[in-house]
C-alpha cells in the first residue's frame, strides 16, 4: 500500500493526494504553529447570477431581473448540466474571498490559511480551511496570558467581532417599524419592487459604496442566516446513531445547543463559551456568509486541553479520502489475485517490470473505484488546485540526503570507514578481555 501510495500521491483528486495534502497541513502546524481558525466555506452554486452567466443564460449582471433567475428547480438543472460553470464560479469566489476579506484582514491579521476542497453528495464544491493569525503567541503563553484581565477581555472582544452565534446584534440596529423577515424589500439591484419570492442568495452583495450600506447589508445577514444558516435535522445528523432508538438519538452537529447569556472563559481550562440566544444558528461571520451568500461555518481554535485533539481531528477531516483503507485494501487485493493468474500463464517480464505493472494495476482499480463528480471532474481539466494556500511545499527525501550526506564525508575522510573500523575493534578486544579477567578472578577469589 506504501507503494501505491506513492504512485496516486501526485494524481490530482486521487485517494492518496489528501493524505499528501496532510502532510502539508502537518509542516504549516510545525513551521507555524497551532492553527488559529477553522472554516467551512459552501457557495450558493444554484442561486448565483454569476454562476448562471458562466452557463450561458442571458442575463444582464449589473441589473438582474428576477424573472429571468427563473425558479430554483430550473436552477438546479442548468447548474447540474454545467459543470466547468460551476467550477469556475467556486475557483473565482475562493480566489475573492481569500484575497479580498481573509488576506484583507476581516478575521484579523493573518499569516497563512490552508483550505481544502471536496465535494458533496450533490457533486457541488466547498472549502475547508485553517487560517493561521499573525501572533507569536504559543498555547502555554495563551494559558497564562487568559489570567490578564485586560487580555482576556480583548480576546472576548475579538470573539464576538468574528464568530457569531446570534443575530441579535443585527436585529437590534434594524428600523423597529419594519420585520427583517416581512419587510425586506431590497431587490437585486436595490431599487425592484418584487423581491419577497426570490431566495436571498440570488440577490447581489450590498454596494458599499451606497449611501445606506450599513442597515442594507445587516438586513443581508439576517435574511442569508434565516435562510441559509439555521440547522434543520436530516439523515446526515444521525449516521452515527444507526441501530438506537428515536429517543436515544443524538445530532453530531450537537444541535439544538443551550442558550448563552454571555461569552466566558474557563481559567482554569481555557474553554471558551459563546454568547448564542438562538438554539439552531450556526456559527457564521457575516461578511464572509454575505460573500458566498449560502451557509457556513467558523471555529476559533483555543489553547484549551483539547486544542491538540481539535487539531488532529480537523486535519484529518479536511483531508478525508472517499474511500476507506479496508475498501482499498480489498481492492488491491482483487487485483493481485487476477496478477498472480496472468503469471501462471505469461511469465515473460522480468522482476523489475513485473513490480512496475503490479503497482500501477492495483492504484488503477482503486482509482477506478472511486466516485468523482462532474463539478471535480471539470474544475481538474481546467486546471484548478484541489487545496489554497499561501505558501509553497518541497519534498525533502530524507534516504537520498543521507546517502548524498554519507558519500560526502567518505569523499572528505577517505580513511573514517577504517578508522571506525578499527575503533569498533578495539571495543570489541576491551571488552574481551574484561569478560575473560572477570572470570579469572571470580575462580581465583572464593565466593
Amino acid at each position: 500500500m506504501k507503494h501505491i501510495k506513492v504512485v496516486g500521491g501526485n494524481v490530482m483528486g486521487s485517494a492518496h493526494s489528501r493524505s499528501a495534502l496532510r502532510t502539508k497541513i502537518h509542516s504549516l502546524c510545525f513551521s507555524l504553529g497551532r492553527p488559529s481558525l477553522f472554516v467551512t466555506i459552501n457557495p450558493a452554486h444554484i442561486h448565483s447570477p454569476v454562476a448562471l452567466y458562466f452557463a450561458s443564460v442571458d442575463l444582464d449582471l449589473i441589473k438582474v431581473l428576477p424573472e429571468v433567475l427563473r425558479t430554483s428547480y430550473e436552477r438546479a438543472q442548468i447548474i447540474a448540466t454545467h459543470p466547468v460553470a460551476t467550477a469556475k464560479i467556486f475557483n473565482c469566489l475562493i480566489k475573492s474571498i481569500l484575497k479580498c476579506l481573509v488576506l484583507g484582514g476581516v478575521l484579523g491579521p493573518t499569516k497563512a490559511y490552508f483550505g481544502t476542497v471536496e465535494s458533496q453528495g450533490r457533486g457541488l464544491l466547498h472549502l475547508h480551511l485553517l487560517i493561521w493569525l499573525n501572533h507569536e503567541y504559543n498555547p502555554s503563553q495563551l494559558k497564562e496570558n487568559i489570567q490578564n484581565p485586560d487580555f482576556r477581555d480583548n480576546l472576548l472582544q475579538y470573539l464576538e467581532d468574528v464568530v457569531k452565534e446570534d443575530f441579535d446584534l443585527f436585529r437590534d440596529e434594524i428600523n423597529e417599524e419594519t420585520s427583517a423577515a416581512s419587510e425586506f424589500r431590497v431587490s437585486i439591484q436595490e431599487t425592484g419592487p418584487i423581491t419577497d419570492e426570490v431566495v436571498p442568495a440570488c440577490l447581489l452583495t450590498p454596494n458599499p459604496a451606497s449611501d445606506d450600506f450599513h442597515q442594507t447589508f445587516r438586513k443581508d445577514v439576517v435574511r442569508l442566516v434565516e435562510t441559509s444558516n439555521i440547522h434543520k435535522h436530516s439523515t446526515t445528523c444521525y449516521k452515527y446513531s444507526k441501530g438506537k432508538s428515536d429517543a436515544s438519538k443524538t445530532c453530531r452537529m450537537r444541535m439544538p445547543r443551550a442558550p448563552v447569556k454571555t461569552f466566558d472563559i474557563d481559567l482554569s481550562t481555557g474553554q471558551i463559551t459563546m454568547r448564542r440566544s438562538h438554539p439552531w444558528i450556526n456559527n457564521f461571520n457575516e461578511w464572509l456568509i454575505s460573500a458566498c451568500r449560502s451557509n457556513m461555518d467558523i471555529k476559533f481554535i483555543w489553547s484549551g486541553n483539547d486544542a491538540k485533539a481539535l487539531v488532529y481531528y480537523i486535519t484529518n477531516y479536511v483531508t478525508k479520502s472517499t474511500l476507506a483503507f479496508h475498501d482499498m485494501f480489498a481492492f488491491a487485493q482483487q487485483r493481485v489475485k487476477s496478477i498472480e493468474q496472468q503469471r501462471a500463464t505469461n511469465n515473460v517480464d522480468n522482476a523489475v517490470e513485473k513490480s512496475r505493472k503490479l503497482v500501477l494495476r492495483c492504484y488503477n482499480m482503486i482509482a477506478s473505484q472511486q466516485e468523482v463528480s462532474g463539478v471535480q471532474v471539470a474544475s481538474y481539466l481546467m486546471n484548478y488546485d484541489d487545496h489554497y494556500t499561501t505558501h509553497t511545499f518541497r519534498n525533502l527525501f530524507l534516504i537520498s540526503i543521507e546517502n548524498y550526506l554519507q558519500a560526502e564525508l567518505t569523499n572528505c575522510y577517505p580513511n573514517l570507514e577504517r578508522e571506525i573500523f578499527e575503533r569498533k575493534n578495539l571495543e570489541k578486544k576491551i571488552s574481551k578481555d574484561r569478560i575473560s579477567k572477570k572470570e579469572k578472578l571470580e575462580k581465583i577469589i572464593p565466593k
